[in-house]
Formats: C-alpha cells, sequence, structure tokens
C-alpha cells in the first residue's frame, strides 16, 4: 500500500459524492426564486458592471437570501438549453444553463444586481452530456463569447439548435423559452435569469487539486501523519500567552501549545465553550512569533465569527484575509490601494522589540506580585490556625497575648486585598500594552512589505482585481509569498473556494486550522493540509456531522480498485467519518488533543441536559448563579397534528405569534434580542420560514437577525431566543425516531443564548424512556436540583454569613461556579462576590490559586480573601471589605 492509493481512494469518494447544483430544469423554480432577465444583458457582455431589476423582486429576494443564506444561493445564469435529454437512462426536461455566477443584489436609489467573481463557472454537468468526448477546454478558451459555444456545441453528437444563441446580447422572454420546450430539438438560447437554487459544493476544483496532490512527489507533515501515521517528534518552541490581550485558561493554552508545536493536533469544543475565540488566540499567537496561518470552515458563516473574534479581541481585522467576500474585498482593495499611496501611518511609534521589552518587564512584575500574593495568603493561614489552637485551648489570657502580640502583623494581611488590586490593575495595564504590540508588530510588516516588496504588494493588488481567474493566478505567480504572509498572516477562506484564492504551494503556511470538522469530509480537506506544516483540528463529535450520499458497495468497490481494506494505514469510511474522526483515529497522544471545558454562551437551565447527557458533566458553566433554576426555557403544548407534508401549522402559527410578542417586548424595552428558529424537519423549518417571509418587513428580519432553519442550517450559529418546533404529534411516531439522533437533538436544543421556547405536539411520555426529547422535557424540572449548597458549614463561614445576613447581602456557602466550590458566595442588590476564607483549620482553611481567581473572573465574579486572624482581630474592615466590593462591582446576573 502506498499513500498514492490512500489519497486516490479519498479522491475516487469525493468524486462519486459530489453534488451539483440543482441547475437542470429552471421552469420548475418559482416564480418568487426565478426572474427571467429581457431586453439586453450588457452585464454578461461587459458592457456594464451591473444591471437593474425590478423593485418587487429585490425586495423579497433580499428577505429570501438573509433566510436561507445556508441552504440556497443567488446564481446569474446564461445561456440556456431548453428541450428534453437524456440524463442517467432517463429522457427528461432541461431548462438548464451553460454558465453561471453567484450574484448580489444591491440597493442605490433602485435595486441592481452584480456579480461576486467576474468569470463564471460553467456548468460542466451539461456540457459533459452535449460533448462527452470533448478535450478539456484550452484555459485561453474565451467561455463568455456566445459565438465559443455556439462553434463548440455544432459539434455535439446530439441535435443542437445552438445559432440562435449568436442574437446574444439581445435576449428572449419567457415566452420564447416555454415555446422552446415543446419543441423536439434541444435549442441553445440567449436567455439569463436570477435563480435563487439550492447550495452545493463546487467539486471541480477539489478534485482537480486532490489529482495533483496524488501526482506530488512530497507530500505535507499532516498529510503524512494522517495516512500513513507518520507522526514526528514535538518541537518544543518559545510561546507568546502573555502577548495575547485576555485570560486564557489552561485547556486555551494547550491549544496554543499543540497548534505551535504537534505536526498534527485536536481540539474538542463543545457548544458555546470559546472555540471560535480561541482559534482567533492561536492566530494571534502565531502572528506575535511571526507564523502565518489558513483558517478553512466546510461554511462561510463560522468563517465569519472568527473573522469577528479577530477584529474585535485582537484588532487584526487588516492584517487577516476573508477571501471570497465581497464586502470584505471591496475593503481590502481600498486598504491596499492606500497602502500603495503612502497613506500607511507613519507617527512615530516604539518599535515592536521596545513593546516586547516592556511586556516582558510587565509579566515579570506580575510575576512578583502573584507571589507576593501567595505569601500573603500562606502567613494568613499560618496565623489563622494558630490562632484557633489557642482558642481551643479554652485559655483566654494566652489568647489575649498572642493577638496583642500579633496584632500587627494581622492587621497586615489585609494587604492581601491591596496586593489583589494592584495585580488586576497591572493585569489591565498587561493587556493594553500586549494590544499595543499586536498593532504596532501587524504596521511594522505592512511597512517591511511595502519598503521591501513592493512588487508583491502590487501583483496581490492587481490579483485581487483582476476579472478573471486565469489572470489573477498569472498575478499570483509573481508573489512572494514569504512577504507577503508576513504582512497578512492570517486567512480564512472555506474549503470550496481555497482554490479560487490561493495557489496549491506546500507548506506555504505554518499552520491550517480546520473548524467545524465534523461537517468536513476527509477530501475537500486534503488540499488545506496540503498548504501546511501544520494543523489543528477542530469540533465536537456530539454536534452535526458530514452527510454522505456514496453507497456503501460503491465505497467498497473504490477500496478494492485501490488495493485497500479498512484496516489499511490511514484509510476510514469516507462516508461514516469526518476529518475529526480520522484524525482521532490517528492520534496516539492525549498531548496532541485539547478540551475546551468552559462553557460561556447559555444560562444555565439551557444547557444543563447537554452538558449531562453527551459532555459528562464535564463543562464548566460559567453563567451558572443561584436563583437561575427557571425563566429561561419555556414550554408550549399546541396539540397541532403534523400533515402528509410533514408540516404543523399549528406549531408554525403559535411560533409566529411568539415572535411578534418578543418584537413587542422588545420594542417596548429598547433592547432587540437576535430570534432562531430551528425544526429538525425540513419541511416544517422551510413553511415556517415562508411565514416568516409573509409577516415581517425586512426591518424586522434584518434587526433581530431572523431566520428559520433546520439544525444543519445552525450549526456554529446562536441567537439570544431561539424557538424550537418539534413538527411531530403523537401519530407520528415514526418521524419522532429521527428526533433521537443524538448530533441532531444536541445541536437544535444548543442554539440559544437567553431563552429558549419548546413547542410541542406530542405527549412525551408515549414515546419509549430513552428518547432523548422524553429524556430532556423530564430534565427541565430537574435542573433546580443542581443549585446545591453546604447545609453543614463551619464556625467562621457561620460567622461570616450571619454578619452579611444582617446588612440583607444573600449568601449560600460551598457554592459551586464554573466547576470550583467557593466558600461563600454573596449577592446584593443582583451583583455577585465570591469570598475565599482563609486559616480556619477544616476544608476551607486554604487559598485558591490565582488561576482559580483568574477562572472566576472569566465567569464574571470579582473573588476576594477573607483570613480568620484579620476577622478576629478586625471584623468590620473585613465586613466593609466585602460591601464595598459588593458595591463597585458591575458584575451582575
Amino acid at each position: 500500500m502506498s499513500s498514492k492509493n490512500v489519497l486516490s481512494y479519498y479522491r475516487d469518494c469525493y468524486k462519486e459524492d459530489s453534488a451539483d447544483l440543482n441547475l437542470w430544469d429552471l421552469s420548475k423554480l418559482k416564480k418568487q426564486d426565478c426572474l427571467v432577465l429581457e431586453g439586453r444583458d450588457d452585464l454578461g457582455s461587459g458592457f456594464l458592471p451591473r444591471l437593474p431589476i425590478p423593485q418587487e423582486f429585490a425586495e423579497q429576494m433580499i428577505k429570501r437570501v438573509e433566510v436561507y443564506q445556508r441552504e440556497r444561493v443567488l446564481l446569474y445564469v446564461r445561456f440556456i438549453l431548453v428541450g428534453k435529454l437524456e440524463i442517467k437512462g432517463e429522457i427528461k426536461q432541461v431548462v438548464s444553463p451553460i454558465l453561471f455566477n453567484e450574484a448580489v443584489i444591491e440597493k442605490d436609489d433602485d435595486y441592481y444586481f452584480s456579480v461576486i467573481d467576474s468569470q463564471p463557472e460553467i456548468n460542466e454537468s451539461l456540457t459533459q452530456l452535449l460533448m462527452p468526448e470533448a478535450e478539456p477546454l484550452d484555459e485561453t478558451a474565451d467561455i463568455q463569447s456566445a459565438y465559443f459555444w455556439t462553434s463548440l456545441l455544432k459539434q455535439s453528437p446530439l441535435a443542437l439548435n445552438v445559432f440562435e444563441l449568436l442574437n446574444y446580447p439581445e435576449l428572449v422572454n419567457y415566452a420564447k423559452i416555454k415555446k422552446a420546450l415543446k419543441s423536439k430539438n434541444l435549442t441553445l438560447l440567449p436567455a439569463s435569469m436570477l435563480v435563487f437554487v439550492e447550495r452545493s459544493s463546487s467539486s471541480r476544483g477539489v478534485i482537480h487539486e486532490l489529482e495533483e496532490i496524488i501526482a506530488s512527489k512530497m507530500l505535507s507533515p499532516p498529510i503524512d501523519a494522517l495516512i500513513s501515521n507518520d507522526l514526528p517528534p514535538n518541537t518544543a518552541k518559545s510561546l507568546k500567552y502573555d502577548y495575547l490581550p485576555g485570560l486564557l485558561s489552561a485547556p486555551q493554552k494547550k491549544v496554543i501549545s499543540i497548534a505551535a508545536n504537534a505536526h498534527l493536533g485536536c481540539v474538542s469544543g463543545p457548544p458555546g465553550t470559546g472555540k471560535s475565540y480561541t482559534i482567533a488566540a492561536v492566530a494571534a499567537e502565531h502572528m506575535a512569533r511571526g507564523e502565518s496561518v489558513l483558517i478553512v470552515a466546510n461554511n462561510d458563516p463560522a468563517l465569519d465569527v472568527i473573522a469577528d473574534k479577530l477584529n474585535e479581541n485582537f484588532a487584526l481585522s487588516e492584517v487577516s484575509i476573508r477571501a471570497g467576500q465581497k464586502e470584505f474585498l471591496k475593503n481590502l482593495k481600498a486598504y491596499i490601494a492606500d497602502l500603495l499611496s503612502g497613506y500607511l501611518a507613519d507617527e512615530q511609534e516604539k518599535a515592536p522589540a521596545i513593546f516586547e521589552s516592556e511586556l516582558k518587564a510587565q509579566n515579570v512584575l506580575l510575576n512578583d506580585l502573584e507571589q507576593r500574593f501567595d505569601k500573603f495568603c500562606r502567613k494568613a493561614i499560618i496565623r489563622g490556625q494558630r490562632l484557633k489552637r489557642l482558642e481551643d485551648k479554652d485559655i483566654q489570657w494566652l489568647s489575649n497575648l498572642y493577638l496583642k502580640w500579633a496584632q500587627r502583623s494581622i492587621k497586615k494581611l489585609a494587604k492581601q486585598w491591596s496586593a489583589l488590586d494592584e495585580i488586576n490593575d497591572q493585569q489591565t495595564k498587561r493587556e493594553l500594552l500586549a494590544s499595543r504590540y499586536l498593532t504596532v508588530l501587524k504596521n511594522t510588516n505592512l511597512r517591511t512589505l511595502v519598503n521591501t516588496q513592493r512588487k508583491s504588494l502590487q501583483a496581490f493588488n492587481q490579483a485581487i482585481r483582476s476579472r478573471t481567474s486565469k489572470r489573477q493566478f498569472e498575478l499570483f505567480d509573481n508573489i512572494e509569498y514569504s512577504s507577503l504572509l508576513a504582512a497578512f498572516p492570517v486567512w480564512l477562506v472555506s474549503l470550496n473556494s481555497l482554490y479560487r484564492v490561493l495557489p496549491l504551494k506546500p507548506q506555504m503556511f505554518d499552520l491550517v486550522i480546520i473548524d467545524e470538522a465534523t461537517q468536513c469530509n476527509i477530501s475537500s480537506c486534503l488540499p488545506a493540509l496540503y498548504r501546511a506544516k501544520r494543523a489543528l483540528v477542530v469540533g465536537d463529535t456530539k454536534q452535526l456531522r458530514h452527510y454522505s450520499f456514496l453507497a456503501k458497495s460503491k465505497e467498497a468497490q473504490l477500496r478494492t480498485k485501490n488495493q485497500l481494506s479498512l484496516s489499511s494505514e490511514g484509510v476510514v469510511s469516507y462516508r461514516d467519518n469526518s476529518i475529526l474522526d480520522l484524525t482521532l483515529n490517528t492520534l496516539n497522544s492525549d498531548q496532541q488533543l485539547a478540551f475546551l471545558d468552559e462553557h460561556f454562551r447559555s444560562k444555565p437551565e439551557l444547557i444543563h441536559f447537554s452538558n449531562r447527557y453527551f459532555y459528562q458533566s464535564k463543562l464548566k458553566v460559567m453563567q451558572h448563579r443561584p436563583c437561575t433554576s427557571s425563566g429561561h426555557l419555556f414550554i408550549h403544548r399546541v396539540n397541532g397534528e403534523r400533515d402528509k407534508n410533514g408540516v404543523n401549522q399549528l406549531e408554525a402559527n403559535a411560533v409566529i405569534a411568539s415572535i411578534k410578542q418578543q418584537m413587542s417586548d422588545d420594542r417596548e424595552a429598547g433592547v432587540y434580542h437576535s430570534i432562531g428558529i430551528v425544526s429538525p424537519f425540513r419541511s416544517q423549518a422551510d413553511f415556517i420560514a415562508k411565514q416568516i417571509d409573509a409577516n415581517f418587513s425586512d426591518a424586522e428580519i434584518i434587526k433581530h437577525k431572523l431566520r428559520a432553519a433546520t439544525p444543519f442550517g445552525f450549526q456554529g450559529e446562536e441567537r439570544d431566543v431561539m424557538l424550537i418546533s418539534f413538527a411531530v404529534d403523537n401519530d407520528a411516531k415514526r418521524a419522532a425516531v429521527y428526533l433521537n439522533k443524538a448530533d441532531v437533538f444536541n445541536v437544535t436544543i444548543t442554539r440559544a443564548r437567553q431563552a429558549q421556547h419548546l413547542f410541542l405536539s406530542i405527549d412525551e411520555t408515549q414515546l419509549p424512556e430513552h428518547y432523548l426529547l422524553r429524556r430532556y422535557l423530564g430534565s427541565v424540572s430537574e435542573f433546580a436540583a443542581a443549585h446545591t449548597c453546604l447545609s453543614d458549614v463551619d464556625d467562621f463561614q457561620r460567622d461570616v454569613i450571619q454578619e452579611l445576613m444582617k446588612l440583607q447581602i444573600e449568601t449560600w456557602p460551598g457554592y459551586a461556579v464554573a466547576g470550583t466550590e467557593v466558600d461563600i458566595l454573596c449577592r446584593y442588590h443582583g451583583r455577585y462576590l465570591a469570598v475565599d476564607l482563609i486559616g480556619y483549620p477544616g476544608p476551607w482553611a486554604d487559598f485558591f490559586e490565582l488561576d482559580t481567581y483568574k477562572l472566576f473572573s472569566r465567569a464574571n465574579i470579582e473573588m476576594l480573601p477573607i483570613s480568620y486572624g484579620l476577622w478576629v482581630v478586625d471584623r468590620d474592615t473585613c465586613i466593609q471589605a466585602i460591601v464595598s466590593r459588593l458595591k463597585m462591582s458591575n458584575n451582575k446576573t
């Protein structure tokens, strides 16, 4: 067995599995999804950059694009073949284009549409049927010319009427298309349309690159690791955690270490655990060390979230390339033009090395302060325990003598608080320094590129403005990529457009990160892995997996064809495994695996079930507080019926009414929430989407990010308020089986931040006890039991609690926050403070390490140490410290 056999197997599987856009019969599209252009096509001819379209169609389509942004795509299609054609042994009616481009609608005074990429795609599924023996098209072919296609297709073995196309750019109308459908011969018409069709991945570029990889003499280390289990030893680089703004958790630091040192690593990121922030932090840390990062995913929304994190948390939007997005490309063009025009800020700022030196000094200072704080706490333990031993001997004069002798030393323990304040102040200063360092490093790298590699920057500027992909790749060949990636070190590209954006150069990036990896098939990831020296695969095996149409029998044939079996090194079932599965199958050390365990997204009630049933209660729920047991999860018993089309209209009506109520409440409060609707069933999700279109304006849809989809449409996304329409009734128990798919169910119930509404027409008690829906609904009433605190408290705890209760401060002893039991959790007017009791003998005598203080800070709760000795010597000062922290704190529920 060779690596080429394995790669060929994955290529063959992908080729068999790939589905083209549904462009066979555009006449079947609903009127609202198809606009036949009239007059002249001055966009396709190159005469105009955009074309006007009717207001009524444009307004409706803008809403539909917003609602179906993942599931469908708006295309500009032309050169339409009309008639009857044999497809896979069946005679079918076709109204199918030769060329298509992804389109976007714009509004100035009127409505227009333009194309995202001026170079059109060829509908090869159609052209291969028309010209089965044709050679591949020459790169110089003018595929946008009507004359070119007339000349080529007149040689087809089929009876084609192609000469009407020569009237292009004059267009035929819809009546002409309908007339041509009645003709015995296939007719190629000069027709152009805007169509809104089901989206699918573009496979041709991926297949072409897979063939190049198979033919290459050397593979990248990540691919070697995956298919031959050849895992070189990890490196041990000096990392720059402290050069990043923000407090990183231990698992996040481990992720950064894996990304920097392992040729292949894996991160498990359950819902709401800061996966996108962690990926952005990895990219920023790599930039700080002068390394480049390619971030890929199967869909654009996942990349958009990471791009936002790079901008908001690390101010790196100017040096991260979000390829494939028209608005980003527009801004990038302007930015590059400004760089070439000398507009780069030239203020006399300090060099990165100076900031780096200041950061090192700041980190040394912080380390010293933390060591001093540690000493304070250890002294507090010694003083407190010594005092308690004397008290236990019940010799009053001896205790008084000790207090008189040690009083001054004990009172110095109050310096714990100022030491903690100083640590917090210096931490804030460190974060500002880190942010400035990244900004200065970014500007210095850009200035170096402008000054020393101006031709590369000019070539890049021309490439991103190129009107054709062919010209773009010619210009890309003139770019010195090491210099370009030094200045623009972070690239975010969808897997399906990677071949259009970057040349297939081996190991051109230091690191590739594959996000939402459960949804990525193995084959489409190989070109991304080929472009990098190391790979970090990020996903969650408990969430939705990639879907394959490949039959098991066909898959087995392809393994035999390539002389492989499932026991062969690097071979798994393409059909049943994602790139995350293959990675986990390859790794043999926990040192290459990390688990993000801090859940930030949801109210505790909303993540409780998933944490318990899918993640073995390993998630630290950062929003967990007392008195949050209810008020976020609502059950609506609708008693609707699921019709033969799979639609439950009563549930849909209840969903629309709930949305209207939420919008009304938002207007009254002046706070606007994002709203999502998910149904496990496509028919119900589509029906609700139509109801949204009919009931809400463009402005409402956009303001509330209102969208209905299946769980596949919501993985990687979240909303403030989620509404779930389960759609099944008591007579639809067969359909209810689908609800028991663990990955589908987990994604369905973990999208909400603040509130979740469940719409039900089924009596769940009629379902088997092991069904997830029944368990989930049963867990709603169980959740309050998760709010437990200690009933057995020691005298020190009891004494502090009694004093605080006199001041109407609520207290909970031994309350667990983020997986850590805190000595006393306090609340005053909705604000929380964690009190760390130190020095009283027993289970609470020890102090929390500063890592725990940082953990609570990430959970938005301040922690305050109170030593037993100081409590005895100066109780009022301790109480005042607690009260002042609660009053000044902004930590809200």
